[in-house]
């Protein structure tokens, strides 16, 4: 079941004298809370593959790959398109749009750190012994930053029922 079926409906004004029937997403916050608070709920870590999308990994762990929304919303995730990660492909190509080149991004430094890891300038990098400083490219940055999103967390399906049942009966509001 998708969690747009449980979300109430509401009259949109679209001009003077039309309405239209819209999902409230408002409710957001409403399940966010609901995880938040829910007594008894467990995780499992998990990390995406290359190009494993929400559904996907809905239909893998839980068996319905409608269930796409559990696996954003447990994890906080609003906009697939930042928030997740990007398969090899999308990657290259969200490097090339945003940079100009791979080459770029593979010869561009993108910070300097001093050992204890902290962001410094590139004057103090190079007053710094080779030991005792460190850097990131661009695209060390960007991977790092890629694969950071594929550490996600999964609620145990063993609740994911009494979860749907409950959201159920808080959002649900009988259209007039």
């Amino acid at each position: 079941m998708s969690i747009f079926t449980l979300y109430p409906k509401i009259a949109y004004k679209v001009n003077e004298y039309d309405y239209l029937r819209a999902i409230d997403i408002t409710q957001s916050t409403k399940i966010k809370s609901f995880l938040r608070d829910y007594r008894g709920i467990s995780y499992n870590p998990y990390t995406i593959k290359d190009g494993e999308r929400p559904d996907y990994v809905a239909h893998k762990f839980y068996g319905d790959s409608n269930l796409d929304w559990v696996v954003l919303l447990s994890n906080e995730i609003y906009n697939i398109y930042d928030e997740w990660p990007k398969n090899s492909a999308d990657f290259e190509e969200y490097l090339i749009e945003k940079y100009g080149s791979i080459a770029t991004t593979l010869s561009t430094t993108k910070y300097y750190y001093n050992t204890a890891k902290d962001i410094i300038d590139e004057t103090t990098y190079n007053a710094l012994s080779v030991s005792q400083r460190s850097s990131e490219t661009i695209y060390e940055y960007e991977l790092r930053a890629n694969n950071n999103k594929s550490k996600i967390k999964l609620i145990r399906s063993s609740i994911i029922g009494a979860i749907q049942s409950e959201l159920k009966s808080l959002l649900y509001k009988p259209v007039r």
